[in-house]
């Protein structure tokens, strides 16, 4: 049984600690701790047998700890703590909180304030100080929900092993925000990078997010759902993995494994997305624009930028100015991005023809370029999803995630804020200065993926959802399967195929962004009651995440371990994370039968597995039925952009007639329950 415990002082702190054995949980009094050594020296056992929680007592009223170094612990979460450095005359690149030689570490909801240096030079006074959490040889680390500010450097993660960096808010820093080398199974989502405040003169060398490979390359990196925005502070590069001093031809040195994805970046410097000797590379419908260099007076536009000798590399689906590093290699493929420039306002790929300016950081101190329907960006769904958020209070949107796992088990990310009310500006800044050389042709590619207007055939309605023999019928539009792909029905992409089973019909996805594309199903775009269910069999039990069903934007069904994910669009939460649920025995390779029943009037949500309801929810604002002003993308089975899927499915229909279960009737026999 777990036991809370209050304290008052750091003598009664370090006390609670050395008593603890696992499952506490100390509350501690506002007050300044000062320094908390969790180590070697500390006398006690800190390797605790689960995990120990040390958090404020009142969320209102942190307690303070002014620095801390945790060498050799383990299962430990701090929680609304307010880590307090001080500047007393320390080296610029003093680390006040370090983490070392640990495992299963948390940080959340917590404010890491730096502050200033005084008193050393003209370079140095007035300008952030300090790195502001350094981990180094640790494993299963969380930094999730957390604030960064007035640094010289904001996060270091070095030869680290399954860490995830979620939700967090870096501003105001003088050089990196976040800075990564030799890690294995890292997870950067969901953080808001924005008005860095560099010394002028000081040679720093500003990235938001920057990899070297002092320590080795980094393997096993996804990079997804990130705003950066230089918003009115100094220019940066933003996602910058350097070569350093490593032969950037040199295979056995290629980061490997990255993908980096659905990122929004406003910025002023060419290297917008850059990634030196990477193998096994996909950058992914992330939107990378320029803003005014007010230093200057005029822009550097970002790119993105891979070094040509990169293998197997996917660059797909971006809104950019141009791509460098491609010239016909063979295992590369470029395709469906959307070219786009903001220095001739008589082109027809000018900003102004792509976007709506919600907000722009001269009026607004921030910049939110949403996507002016119709046009080629709209039509290509090129880009970020986050754009379609649009407009959006940033500070409550990087605040609302919730901790994901590392790589090897991607979860959702965070929910939205709600948008902001009034009208925003028409115009951006263009700026006055000229597009790096090299820009491609400003055409878009071929092969997109637009919001289709058809709507393939149905098989009879016999009536919408019912229940029949403790089962949910949904039969007002049912795949035909075995006519596919010649009745009109899909558009299969990637190696997608029909295959025949001992049990029928089936759709065979091998794992490796394979899709089917079903159009519009134009009938139920409008319904306040949406039912779907889909057959599947996984080829492997993996626990891998499978994107089964996307309606981008209203309702989509994601496995995840031996669990899933419903997505529903709402008012209170975002639309990729989800309702989960878990422990419910999906991660095998039998066939099983989910079936997803939503009513926005009712705001009522139902999940079976293989008729057993699994979920219930009836405290969500549903709102699906005119998502995104009626911008429709279609239904998809599986995905080519993100969490394959790998197995069979073999029965898919849609109805809008729902007719919910009774829930006090089965809730004794539902899964994990």
């Amino acid at each position: 049984m777990s036991t809370t415990i209050t304290v008052t002082s750091a003598a009664e702190l370090n006390q609670a600690l050395s008593q603890a054995t696992g499952g506490e949980t100390i509350l501690l009094a506002a007050g300044d701790y000062g320094t908390l050594n969790l180590d070697g020296k500390s006398g006690f056992n800190i390797n605790y047998a689960s995990n120990v929680t040390i958090k404020s007592a009142d969320p209102n009223a942190p307690a303070t700890i002014s620095e801390m170094t945790l060498d050799g612990a383990s299962n430990i979460t701090f929680e609304n703590i307010t880590f307090d450095y001080t500047f007393n005359g320390e080296s610029t690149s003093y680390k006040p909180f370090e983490i070392k030689n640990s495992a299963n570490i948390t940080i959340k909801d917590s404010i890491f304030d730096g502050d200033l240096a005084q008193g050393v030079s003209a370079i140095d006074d007035g300008y952030g100080t300090g790195k502001a959490l350094a981990v180094r040889d640790s494993t299963g680390i969380v930094i999730d929900n957390n604030e960064f500010y007035d640094w010289w450097k904001g996060l270091s993660v070095g030869a680290s092993t399954n860490v995830t960096v979620s939700g967090n808010d870096v501003h105001s820093l003088r050089s990196d925000g976040m800075s990564f080398g030799g890690n294995q199974n890292l997870l950067i989502e969901n953080n808001y990078l924005h008005d860095f405040r560099a010394s002028p003169n000081s040679g720093d060398h500003r990235d938001m997010i920057q990899f070297s490979k002092g320590l080795g390359p980094s393997d096993s990196v996804i990079i997804r759902d990130n705003v950066f925005d230089m918003g009115t502070g100094t220019h940066a590069q933003t996602i910058f993995m350097g070569n350093g001093k490593t032969d950037p031809n040199d295979p056995a040195m290629f980061y490997t494994n990255i993908l980096i994805e659905d990122n929004i970046i406003y910025n002023a410097h060419t290297h917008g997305i850059t990634v030196t000797g990477a193998k096994d590379l996909t950058i992914s419908h992330n939107t990378i624009l320029a803003v005014d260099r007010a230093v200057t007076g005029g822009i550097t536009i970002p790119k993105i930028n891979v070094t040509s000798t990169s293998q197997n590399v996917t660059i797909d689906g971006n809104v950019v100015s141009g791509v460098a590093g491609h010239n016909g290699q063979s295992d590369w493929t470029v395709i469906d991005n959307v070219y786009v420039q903001n220095t001739d306002p008589s082109a027809p790929n000018h900003y102004d023809n792509m976007f709506v300016y919600y907000a722009t950081a001269a009026q607004d101190g921030y910049n939110q370029y949403g996507v002016i329907p119709g046009s080629t960006v709209d039509t290509m769904n090129a880009g970020s999803d986050l754009a379609m958020q649009f407009p959006m209070s940033y500070d409550a949107w990087v605040g609302s995630t919730g901790v994901s796992a590392p790589p090897a088990s991607i979860n959702p990310g965070p929910a939205p804020a709600q948008p902001d009310s009034g009208t925003p500006p028409t115009q951006p800044d263009t700026g006055t200065g000229q597009p790096d050389s090299g820009t491609p042709s400003t055409q878009p590619d071929t092969g997109t993926e637009q919001p289709d207007s058809s709507t393939p055939p149905t098989q009879p309605d016999t009536g919408g959802t019912g229940t029949a023999q403790g089962q949910v019928i949904v039969d007002d539009y049912v795949l035909d399967i075995a006519g596919l792909p010649n009745n009109g029905q899909a558009e299969f992409r990637g190696d997608a195929s029909v295959v025949n089973t001992a049990s029928g019909s089936a759709i065979h996805f091998d794992g490796h962004g394979d899709a089917v594309k079903l159009g519009r199903l134009q009938e139920f775009e409008s319904s306040d009651q949406l039912a779907f269910t889909v057959e599947f069999t996984r080829d492997e039990a993996d626990g891998s995440d499978q994107r089964l069903v996307w309606n981008k934007g209203r309702v989509g069904l994601t496995l995840e371990d031996d669990g899933l994910v419903a997505h529903v669009q709402n008012n209170d939460a975002k639309f990729s994370k989800g309702f989960k649920v878990d422990n419910i025995g999906l991660n095998d390779t039998d066939t099983h039968q989910i079936t997803v029943l939503v009513d926005e009037t009712a705001d009522r949500l139902q999940v079976l597995v293989d008729d057993v309801l699994v979920l219930e929810e009836t405290s969500v604002d549903f709102d699906f039925s005119d998502a995104h002003g009626g911008r429709q993308w279609g239904w998809n089975l599986g995905s080519t952009r993100k969490d394959h899927v790998d197995g069979e499915i073999s029965h898919f229909a849609v109805d809008d007639d729902v007719t919910f279960v009774d829930s006090s009737a089965t809730q004794g026999d539902w899964l994990g329950g």
